[in-house]
Protein backbone atom coordinates (compact mmCIF):
# COMPACT_ATOMS: atom_id res chain seq x y z
CA UNK A 1 0.00 0.00 0.00
CA UNK A 2 2.98 2.73 -0.19
CA UNK A 3 2.63 3.41 -3.15
CA UNK A 4 -0.55 5.06 -2.28
CA UNK A 5 0.88 6.98 0.65
CA UNK A 6 0.70 11.12 -0.75
CA UNK A 7 3.47 12.96 -0.44
CA UNK A 8 5.29 14.41 2.06
CA UNK A 9 3.85 18.13 3.91
CA UNK A 10 7.52 19.69 2.46
CA UNK A 11 7.39 17.70 -1.18
CA UNK A 12 3.61 19.35 -1.41
CA UNK A 13 5.00 23.25 -0.30
CA UNK A 14 7.99 23.16 -2.12
CA UNK A 15 5.45 22.09 -5.08
CA UNK A 16 3.01 24.87 -4.51
CA UNK A 17 5.73 27.38 -4.05
CA UNK A 18 7.25 26.32 -7.53
CA UNK A 19 3.62 26.35 -9.34
CA UNK A 20 3.26 29.87 -7.92
CA UNK A 21 6.64 31.19 -8.44
CA UNK A 22 6.28 29.93 -12.52
CA UNK A 23 2.95 31.52 -12.67
CA UNK A 24 4.32 35.22 -11.73
CA UNK A 25 7.37 34.29 -13.99
CA UNK A 26 5.11 33.72 -16.87
CA UNK A 27 3.10 36.68 -16.16
CA UNK A 28 6.20 39.03 -15.48
CA UNK A 29 7.66 37.58 -19.02
CA UNK A 30 4.72 38.95 -20.92
CA UNK A 31 4.02 42.36 -19.53
CA UNK A 32 8.37 42.95 -19.37
CA UNK A 33 7.91 41.74 -23.13
CA UNK A 34 4.73 44.43 -24.27
CA UNK A 35 5.88 46.89 -22.37
CA UNK A 36 9.81 46.67 -21.61
CA UNK A 37 11.60 46.88 -17.99
CA UNK A 38 9.93 48.74 -15.90
CA UNK A 39 7.52 48.76 -12.78
CA UNK A 40 4.30 48.96 -14.28
CA UNK A 41 5.40 45.79 -16.31
CA UNK A 42 6.44 44.07 -13.33
CA UNK A 43 2.96 44.85 -11.15
CA UNK A 44 1.08 43.82 -14.15
CA UNK A 45 2.95 40.14 -14.15
CA UNK A 46 2.59 39.61 -10.80
CA UNK A 47 -0.88 40.04 -10.98
CA UNK A 48 -1.41 38.17 -13.84
CA UNK A 49 0.47 35.46 -12.51
CA UNK A 50 -1.76 35.57 -9.83
CA UNK A 51 -4.35 35.32 -11.56
CA UNK A 52 -3.13 32.41 -13.45
CA UNK A 53 -2.17 30.81 -10.18
CA UNK A 54 -5.84 31.28 -8.72
CA UNK A 55 -7.22 29.28 -12.48
CA UNK A 56 -5.11 26.80 -12.20
CA UNK A 57 -5.24 25.75 -8.44
CA UNK A 58 -9.10 25.80 -9.45
CA UNK A 59 -8.69 23.45 -11.78
CA UNK A 60 -6.35 21.39 -9.48
CA UNK A 61 -9.26 21.30 -6.71
CA UNK A 62 -11.49 19.31 -9.72
CA UNK A 63 -8.49 17.14 -10.77
CA UNK A 64 -7.76 16.46 -7.19
CA UNK A 65 -11.24 15.24 -6.15
CA UNK A 66 -11.27 12.69 -9.63
CA UNK A 67 -7.95 12.03 -8.47
CA UNK A 68 -9.34 11.31 -5.14
CA UNK A 69 -11.98 8.82 -6.25
CA UNK A 70 -9.95 6.78 -8.33
CA UNK A 71 -7.33 6.37 -5.50
CA UNK A 72 -10.44 5.22 -3.38
CA UNK A 73 -11.43 2.89 -5.62
CA UNK A 74 -7.92 1.90 -5.67
CA UNK A 75 -7.45 1.52 -2.31
CA UNK A 76 -10.68 -0.07 -2.13
CA UNK A 77 -10.08 -2.87 -4.61
CA UNK A 78 -6.31 -3.82 -3.17
CA UNK A 79 -8.24 -4.34 0.25
CA UNK A 80 -11.04 -6.25 -0.60
CA UNK A 81 -8.27 -8.67 -2.83
CA UNK A 82 -6.49 -8.86 0.64
CA UNK A 83 -9.43 -9.86 1.57
CA UNK A 84 -10.37 -12.69 -0.93
CA UNK A 85 -7.44 -14.32 -0.40
CA UNK A 86 -8.18 -15.12 3.15
CA UNK A 87 -11.60 -16.64 2.17
CA UNK A 88 -12.70 -19.90 1.31
CA UNK A 89 -12.11 -21.23 -2.70
CA UNK A 90 -16.25 -21.39 -2.63
CA UNK A 91 -16.91 -17.75 -1.31
CA UNK A 92 -13.92 -16.13 -2.99
CA UNK A 93 -15.19 -17.35 -6.18
CA UNK A 94 -18.67 -16.60 -5.45
CA UNK A 95 -16.83 -12.65 -4.64
CA UNK A 96 -14.89 -12.66 -8.05
CA UNK A 97 -17.84 -13.53 -9.97
CA UNK A 98 -19.91 -11.11 -8.30
CA UNK A 99 -17.42 -7.94 -8.76
CA UNK A 100 -17.70 -9.11 -12.99
CA UNK A 101 -21.23 -8.50 -13.18
CA UNK A 102 -21.23 -4.57 -14.11
CA UNK A 103 -19.19 -5.41 -16.94
CA UNK A 104 -20.42 -9.16 -17.40
CA UNK A 105 -23.84 -9.79 -17.78
CA UNK A 106 -23.44 -13.23 -16.20
CA UNK A 107 -26.07 -14.93 -14.89
CA UNK A 108 -25.15 -17.33 -11.84
CA UNK A 109 -26.41 -20.91 -11.51
CA UNK A 110 -24.57 -22.93 -9.55
CA UNK A 111 -21.61 -22.68 -6.85
CA UNK A 112 -18.67 -25.13 -6.79
CA UNK A 113 -15.91 -25.23 -4.77
CA UNK A 114 -13.48 -23.42 -6.71
CA UNK A 115 -15.96 -21.65 -9.27
CA UNK A 116 -18.98 -20.43 -10.64
CA UNK A 117 -21.62 -21.87 -13.32
CA UNK A 118 -23.60 -19.56 -14.93
CA UNK A 119 -24.95 -18.34 -18.95
CA UNK A 120 -23.06 -15.43 -20.82
CA UNK A 121 -23.43 -14.38 -24.64
CA UNK A 122 -25.94 -17.00 -24.93
CA UNK A 123 -23.57 -20.16 -23.89
CA UNK A 124 -22.25 -21.61 -20.30
CA UNK A 125 -19.57 -20.11 -18.65
CA UNK A 126 -17.32 -21.11 -16.02
CA UNK A 127 -15.95 -18.35 -13.72
CA UNK A 128 -12.99 -19.73 -12.43
CA UNK A 129 -10.55 -18.07 -9.78
CA UNK A 130 -7.01 -18.60 -9.17
CA UNK A 131 -5.81 -16.94 -6.02
CA UNK A 132 -2.31 -16.20 -4.68
CA UNK A 133 -0.31 -13.79 -3.74
CA UNK A 134 0.93 -10.59 -6.31
CA UNK A 135 4.97 -12.21 -5.72
CA UNK A 136 3.99 -15.32 -7.35
CA UNK A 137 3.64 -15.73 -10.72
CA UNK A 138 0.29 -17.54 -12.37
CA UNK A 139 2.07 -20.20 -14.30
CA UNK A 140 1.31 -22.54 -17.34
CA UNK A 141 0.16 -25.03 -15.57
CA UNK A 142 -2.54 -23.46 -13.41
CA UNK A 143 -4.07 -22.18 -16.35
CA UNK A 144 -4.33 -25.89 -17.57
CA UNK A 145 -5.44 -27.38 -14.56
CA UNK A 146 -8.30 -24.22 -14.56
CA UNK A 147 -9.26 -25.18 -18.60
CA UNK A 148 -9.58 -28.96 -17.42
CA UNK A 149 -12.08 -27.91 -14.85
CA UNK A 150 -13.90 -25.65 -17.63
CA UNK A 151 -14.18 -28.78 -19.95
CA UNK A 152 -15.08 -30.94 -17.26
CA UNK A 153 -18.09 -28.72 -16.66
CA UNK A 154 -18.90 -28.87 -20.66
CA UNK A 155 -18.80 -25.19 -20.84
CA UNK A 156 -18.66 -23.39 -23.78
CA UNK A 157 -15.98 -20.41 -22.40
CA UNK A 158 -14.06 -19.86 -19.21
CA UNK A 159 -13.76 -16.24 -17.21
CA UNK A 160 -9.94 -16.87 -15.35
CA UNK A 161 -10.06 -14.48 -12.62
CA UNK A 162 -6.18 -13.59 -11.44
CA UNK A 163 -4.93 -12.40 -8.11
CA UNK A 164 -1.13 -12.54 -9.79
CA UNK A 165 0.16 -11.53 -12.31
CA UNK A 166 0.34 -13.57 -15.45
CA UNK A 167 3.33 -15.14 -16.96
CA UNK A 168 3.85 -14.65 -20.42
CA UNK A 169 4.09 -18.12 -21.03
CA UNK A 170 0.50 -18.92 -19.39
CA UNK A 171 -0.79 -16.10 -21.51
CA UNK A 172 0.69 -17.21 -25.01
CA UNK A 173 -0.63 -20.67 -24.06
CA UNK A 174 -4.19 -19.20 -23.08
CA UNK A 175 -4.05 -17.43 -26.28
CA UNK A 176 -3.94 -20.23 -28.13
CA UNK A 177 -6.09 -22.77 -26.92
CA UNK A 178 -9.54 -24.19 -29.01
CA UNK A 179 -11.70 -22.88 -25.76
CA UNK A 180 -12.49 -19.07 -25.70
CA UNK A 181 -10.69 -18.15 -22.27
CA UNK A 182 -10.84 -14.28 -21.02
CA UNK A 183 -8.29 -13.85 -18.41
CA UNK A 184 -9.00 -11.09 -15.85
CA UNK A 185 -6.26 -9.70 -14.51
CA UNK A 186 -5.30 -8.61 -10.85
CA UNK A 187 -4.99 -4.56 -12.64
CA UNK A 188 -9.11 -5.36 -13.65
CA UNK A 189 -10.25 -7.43 -10.82
CA UNK A 190 -8.87 -4.70 -8.13
CA UNK A 191 -10.65 -1.55 -10.66
CA UNK A 192 -14.30 -3.68 -10.23
CA UNK A 193 -13.63 -4.57 -7.05
CA UNK A 194 -12.61 -0.77 -6.06
CA UNK A 195 -15.74 0.17 -8.16
CA UNK A 196 -18.19 -1.87 -5.29
CA UNK A 197 -15.93 -1.29 -2.44
CA UNK A 198 -14.30 2.11 -2.45
CA UNK A 199 -11.93 2.78 0.30
CA UNK A 200 -13.54 4.11 3.08
CA UNK A 201 -12.78 7.77 5.78
CA UNK A 202 -12.24 4.99 8.60
CA UNK A 203 -9.59 3.15 6.64
CA UNK A 204 -7.88 5.99 5.03
CA UNK A 205 -7.15 7.99 8.15
CA UNK A 206 -5.62 4.15 9.50
CA UNK A 207 -3.25 4.19 6.80
CA UNK A 208 -2.48 7.29 7.91
CA UNK A 209 -2.22 6.39 11.31
CA UNK A 210 -0.31 3.72 10.77
CA UNK A 211 2.30 5.27 8.14
CA UNK A 212 2.75 8.35 11.12
CA UNK A 213 3.52 6.19 13.75
CA UNK A 214 5.95 4.10 11.50
CA UNK A 215 9.32 5.03 12.77
CA UNK A 216 12.25 6.22 10.67
CA UNK A 217 16.16 6.28 11.21
CA UNK A 218 18.67 8.45 8.98
CA UNK A 219 19.09 5.50 6.40
CA UNK A 220 15.34 5.47 5.89
CA UNK A 221 15.70 9.01 5.17
CA UNK A 222 18.52 9.19 2.53
CA UNK A 223 16.57 6.11 1.08
CA UNK A 224 13.74 8.37 0.49
CA UNK A 225 15.56 11.52 -0.20
CA UNK A 226 17.89 9.91 -2.88
CA UNK A 227 14.79 7.70 -4.32
CA UNK A 228 15.73 7.36 -8.35
CA UNK A 229 11.90 8.99 -8.68
CA UNK A 230 13.09 12.32 -7.35
CA UNK A 231 16.31 13.07 -9.66
CA UNK A 232 14.00 14.60 -12.58
CA UNK A 233 12.28 16.89 -9.74
CA UNK A 234 15.39 17.90 -8.09
CA UNK A 235 16.62 18.90 -11.59
CA UNK A 236 13.56 20.88 -12.68
CA UNK A 237 13.71 22.76 -9.47
CA UNK A 238 17.15 23.34 -9.85
CA UNK A 239 16.90 24.40 -13.44
CA UNK A 240 14.06 26.92 -12.28
CA UNK A 241 16.20 28.17 -9.54
CA UNK A 242 19.17 28.85 -11.41
CA UNK A 243 16.92 30.69 -14.52
CA UNK A 244 15.54 33.02 -11.64
CA UNK A 245 19.33 34.11 -10.44
CA UNK A 246 19.80 34.35 -13.99
CA UNK A 247 17.53 36.51 -14.53
CA UNK A 248 17.36 38.67 -11.34
CA UNK A 249 20.97 38.25 -10.30
CA UNK A 250 19.72 38.19 -6.93
CA UNK A 251 21.76 36.04 -4.78
CA UNK A 252 19.43 34.35 -2.68
CA UNK A 253 18.55 32.08 -5.83
CA UNK A 254 22.09 30.19 -7.01
CA UNK A 255 22.25 28.39 -3.21
CA UNK A 256 19.14 26.66 -3.58
CA UNK A 257 19.42 25.74 -7.00
CA UNK A 258 22.84 24.20 -6.32
CA UNK A 259 21.55 22.32 -3.69
CA UNK A 260 18.72 20.94 -6.09
CA UNK A 261 21.54 20.14 -8.69
CA UNK A 262 23.68 18.11 -6.12
CA UNK A 263 20.76 16.08 -4.77
CA UNK A 264 20.15 15.12 -8.60
CA UNK A 265 23.46 14.45 -9.52
CA UNK A 266 23.21 12.53 -5.62
CA UNK A 267 20.20 10.28 -6.83
CA UNK A 268 21.73 9.36 -10.00
CA UNK A 269 25.00 8.10 -8.11
CA UNK A 270 22.89 6.08 -5.79
CA UNK A 271 21.03 4.49 -8.83
CA UNK A 272 24.09 3.51 -10.46
CA UNK A 273 25.80 2.32 -7.21
CA UNK A 274 22.72 -0.26 -6.80
CA UNK A 275 23.06 -1.17 -10.46
CA UNK A 276 26.73 -1.92 -9.85
CA UNK A 277 26.00 -3.77 -6.47
CA UNK A 278 23.23 -5.88 -7.80
CA UNK A 279 25.74 -7.35 -10.60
Amino acid sequence: MHKYQPKAPLAEAADKLLRAMLAALAGTAWFVYLWGLRLTALTAGVAMGGLIWLAARQLGKKRMLRKETQMRQMIGGELALSRLMMLSPRHAAFQAALWLLPKADIRMEKALPWGVLGTWKGGRVLVRLIAQHESLPINVQQVIKAVRDAHDQEVDRCLLCVTAPVSKEAAAYAEDLEMPIRIVTREELVALAGANEPATDEQLRRMAEGRRHKGRNLKSWMEDILSPGRAKRYLWYGLGMAALAAITRQWVYPFPAAVCLMLYAGCKIRNWRRKEESW
